[in-house]
């Protein structure tokens, strides 16, 4: 995956698409056809399918004399059930070695999770694509962003990335397992542990007041994000931050990413399993929602 460019010339936020994400697939004029149903169980559904795209007539998110990337981002929350007070005040105190404030409402070990997706390209021409899964739980949601290096080096930071080269007008399918779920919520969660330490608190303060430090917080978290590492490997740069309770992934930010303007969309459903047996429910209850919290790199350009 390219992540270095010279000094940035022009930046903008990446688009979001609203509440009523099919209309950009119209623009598109693409008919991508998935069958799921909502099943009146919550302990065990499929979601409707949920549908993204980018039109060659999209402004670019970051340009400079080398380099040009297109987004297209959504919110894709997971229907995680609202905690009532009682639930809350049944909640432990924040287990030890966890960045968290209390104990989690939903843990990792509550949910199984499956992302079956479909990628399209429109154009007559091949496109390389990234597939973006920014992740959340229910205490923060990660926005990577972009860091600028030098006068001479952007980095776009790491979520969970995966780039694909897309011959014209053709799809690719794949699936996110469940294990590929687990770990993207492992590494939200040693992410968070990370930027909550000491060590990176200061650092921060170091490069606040323009001084030279060792302990590098947003290379970390690129090293823990990068889907190459695994938690289950003997990474020492992501072993030491991962803590013994892991928070389950409420939610994401579905994305697109293109370096030329490209008429691409991604259509996903969702396999949900409620291990807890009560941790989530159909569309029509009280549902979780957005994170009250950003998390983002130490110095990430939006």
């Amino acid at each position: 995956m390219l992540r270095n460019s010279t000094r940035s010339v022009r930046r903008v936020a990446p688009t979001f698409v609203g509440s009523r994400p099919r209309q950009c697939l119209a623009a598109l004029t693409v008919a991508l056809v998935g069958a799921a149903c909502s099943n009146s169980s919550s302990s065990d559904q499929i979601t409707e399918p949920v549908d993204l795209g980018m039109t060659s007539k999209m402004a670019a998110y970051y340009s400079d004399q080398n380099l040009t990337l297109y987004e297209a981002q959504m919110p894709v929350p997971l229907p995680v059930r609202k905690p009532t007070s009682a639930d809350y005040k049944a909640l432990g105190p924040t287990p030890q070695g966890t960045p968290y404030p209390r104990e989690p409402f939903l843990k990792a070990g509550d949910e199984l999770v499956v992302i079956h997706y479909t990628l399209t390209n429109v154009d007559t021409q091949d496109h390389a694509v990234w597939l973006l899964i920014d992740p959340w739980n229910e205490f923060v949601r990660w926005n990577p962003g972009v860091t600028i290096v030098s006068d001479e080096q952007t980095t776009p930071n790491w979520g969970y990335d995966q780039a694909f080269l897309i011959p014209a007008q053709s799809r690719i399918d794949g699936t996110f397992t469940s294990d590929d779920i687990q770990e993207i919520a492992t590494k939200l969660a040693s992410v968070e542990n990370l930027l909550a330490s000491p060590q990176a608190k200061a650092a921060e303060a170091v490069d606040a007041m323009a001084g030279t430090q060792s302990f590098d917080p947003s290379g970390l978290a690129n090293n823990i994000f990068n889907p190459q590492n695994r938690s289950n490997g003997f990474d020492p740069l992501y072993k030491p931050w991962i803590p013994p309770v892991i928070a389950g992934m409420t939610g994401f930010d579905l994305g697109l990413r293109t370096m030329e303007s490209a008429n691409v969309a991604v259509e996903i459903t969702m396999e949900i399993k409620d291990v807890n047996g009560n941790r989530f429910v159909t569309s029509s209850d009280p549902q979780l929602g957005l994170p009250p919290t950003t998390l983002s790199p130490p110095g990430a350009k939006m």
